[in-house]
């Protein structure tokens, strides 16, 4: 289910993609736009699960049956495994995780100790945080957006 504050994250994170997206790509609008719509779809999954597992593969599914051409980007974000990055995820990914959970501006670092609190410092969910966040830095597109 969709919290209030999970409506703040999804819409914090659609603005903060739509500014990473116009650094990116400065003279594409358009990129921006549809980062922006990237961004107001990458967590609806939430809406269809019952734990916090699995809500980007169920969106992903979701969208890839809709014909939304960036779904992949949706049931892949997040995933620190993937380290062969569209353009649109490296995006998502940066704007998720330098999102808070009710919409907070946020550095990685400030979000992967928020990650820890919530979950402890020895769950998968922090450890997750924490290796995405090093390789979003280490991207190569990373010093075009900061």
């Amino acid at each position: 289910m969709i919290t209030a504050d999970r409506w703040q994250h999804i819409l914090g994170v659609a603005r903060k993609a739509k500014a990473l997206a116009l650094k990116l790509r400065p003279d594409n609008p358009r990129f921006a736009e549809d980062m922006f719509v990237l961004g107001l779809l990458h967590d609806f999954g939430y809406e269809f699960i019952e734990a916090n597992q699995g809500h980007a593969q169920v969106g992903g599914e979701i969208l890839q049956r809709s014909g939304y051409k960036y779904w992949r980007e949706v049931a892949l974000h997040g995933d620190e495994s993937v380290l062969d990055m569209s353009d649109e995820l490296f995006v998502l990914n940066c704007a998720d995780m330098t999102t808070g959970p009710k919409g907070e501006d946020f550095t990685f670092e400030e979000r992967v100790a928020e990650i820890g609190a919530r979950f402890g410092l020895d769950s998968a969910a922090y450890q997750k945080a924490a290796k995405e966040a090093e390789i979003l830095q280490n991207h190569p597109l990373y010093q075009k957006i900061k």
